[in-house]
């Protein structure tokens, strides 16, 4: 990267590592025949969503 480059937010490049993290979720998922979460596809298409809470 030069000088006259923009780095990328920091916030903008944590989503795209939560949206990967989540693209590979979902095809070992898929790979193993297990239901996929809404939440996770939401994260996948890039939206900002949390996992539902834990039950205890």
């Amino acid at each position: 990267m030069t000088t006259t480059e923009n780095p990328t937010p920091r916030k903008a490049r944590s989503m795209q590592v939560r949206s990967a993290a989540a693209r590979a979720s979902i095809k070992l998922r898929e790979y193993d025949n297990k239901p996929v979460p809404q939440w996770l596809r939401d994260v996948a298409a890039g939206k900002d969503s949390a996992p539902p809470a834990a039950s205890r």
